[in-house]
């Protein structure tokens, strides 16, 4: 009696001790992450203390392969030992059901043909399954003959909660690759909707262009049919004022009628020089380049505005480099170019002022003269500094300007291969920069066949 006392309470201690190892199991592989094999390896030794094995294993199964996971075993435990549980983990896998091998004389039937590598200990290899998946195999080695179904079932029951362990954590690391993967694919994707904004941006900003130097194309074609129109009776309105004023004595004209004569004179100048600008705007010219000088070139545009720079009380100060070579470009056009800003420099400065014309070879450009045309005056607002090379934009009054001048400047200067760019500062002033380049730089580019380009913006 006494003896089946102690192995009630000897029972009833172990029970609870199961119970404590499952739910410390149950702690243990109640959260994610989880650090699979660490787990594993906590799993082997609760299992261990709990049922003192010789040795346990835990296999998984990885790309269809079995692999040793973790294993607990004492030093001088025979390699053996792990080939048979390798071996009997195989045989569940086959056949998917749990495989027992031990010493007690009922269960001889068990592994009559199965030849174990230590007849002092018996083996179980439990599958680990969740539904139908095949997760791994749980093997142990103890040294008992049997183990009670009690024990079998807490056996089990472990197996159960190390299957769900492998299960939850595949899950875990598919839904961490799967997470990762999206997170990667939502940064292309947000790449590809900026790289499509852009593009889109671009196209809209083309189709633009495209609508502006389509409109542009068309007034140019008017404006050069109006232009030979209107040139015709112009030339013969001034060959007339001139006939007149020849002959103003001989017809006894009065001072009254020879002063509106120039009036109507200088008028029909006004309108045949704006003729002119739209001509060379709507219809390209070739160009002809030749070697010139840089210095004399401006300080004949100089002269030729000597009466406009006095009427405007403008001053010009020249500070042009002496060792400066010549360069190859058309006079003509280039002479243009130079009126222009200076007329645009007088316009800037109602109440007079200095301009000041540098010439120097560049720093910051290789071959490259560069010529700055400096003012005095009111500035141009940043808003609308991006503009002021587009056709047809002006920022003087009506009548003042037909906002061709730097238009028809830009082109000149791109036709030389050449960039024009501009600073300003409200109420302190303007600098026009021009950037030439010099001989072997223009031949190299092949310039000469170009023709006179507007900007499109």
């Amino acid at each position: 009696m006494k003896e089946e006392g102690s192995y009630i309470v000897e029972r009833r201690e172990w029970t609870r001790k199961a119970l404590s190892t499952i739910i410390r199991l149950n702690n243990i592989t109640g959260f994610l992450p989880l650090e699979i094999n660490n787990t594993f390896n906590l799993i082997v030794k609760e299992v261990s203390d709990l049922f003192d094995l010789h040795t346990a294993c835990i296999y998984t199964i990885e790309r269809g392969m079995l692999i040793l996971a973790a294993y607990k075993s004492p030093e001088n435990v025979s390699p053996d030992i792990h080939h048979d549980s390798s071996m009997n983990a195989c045989a569940v896998l086959r056949y998917g059901l749990p495989f027992i091998s031990c010493r007690s004389k009922k269960y001889r039937l068990l592994c009559q043909n199965r030849k174990v590598s230590r007849e002092d200990l018996s083996h179980i290899c439990i599958p680990l399954l969740t539904g139908s998946d095949i997760n791994g195999v749980f093997t142990v080695s103890f040294r008992k003959p049997e183990l009670s179904r009690e024990e079998m079932d807490v056996l089990f029951s472990i197996a159960n909660q190390t299957s769900m362990t492998i299960h939850r954590h595949r899950l875990f690391v598919t839904l961490k690759r799967e997470r990762a993967e999206m997170e990667e694919a939502y940064k292309e994707i947000s790449f590809l909707n900026e790289m499509l904004s852009q593009k889109i941006e671009e196209l809209q900003q083309a189709r633009f262009k495209l609508l502006q130097a389509e409109k542009l194309a068309a007034i140019g074609e008017l404006a050069s049919g109006l232009c030979h129109e209107i040139n015709n009776p112009i030339s013969i309105i001034q060959n007339r004022i001139e006939c007149l004023k020849m002959e103003a004595e001989e017809l006894k004209l009065s001072e009254t009628v020879l002063k509106d004569l120039n009036v109507i004179h200088l008028y029909t100048d006004k309108v045949s020089s704006i003729v002119k600008d739209l001509l060379i705007f709507s219809r390209p010219h070739s160009v002809e380049f030749k070697p010139l000088r840089l210095e004399s070139l401006i300080k004949d545009v100089v002269m030729m505005m000597e009466e406009k720079l006095k009427k405007g009380r403008c001053d010009i100060e020249l500070s042009i480099e002496k060792d400066i070579p010549e360069i190859p470009g058309d006079p003509d056009r280039l002479e243009q170019v130079f009126i222009n800003l200076i007329t645009n420099a007088i316009d800037a400065m109602p109440d007079g002022g200095k301009i000041t014309i540098e010439a120097i070879i560049s720093k910051e450009r290789n071959d490259f003269i560069e010529i700055s045309v400096k003012d005095e005056g009111l500035g141009i607002p940043n808003e609308i500094l991006h503009r002021i090379f587009d056709p047809f934009f002006t920022t003087k009054k009506i009548g003042k300007g037909t906002g061709l001048g730097l238009s028809i400047c830009y082109g000149i200067i791109k036709n030389h291969g050449g960039e024009i760019t501009v600073r300003s500062v409200l109420n302190r002033g303007s600098v026009f920069t021009i950037y030439l380049p010099l001989t072997e730089i223009v031949t190299k580019r092949g310039y000469h066949a170009e023709t006179e380009n507007t900007r499109y913006r």
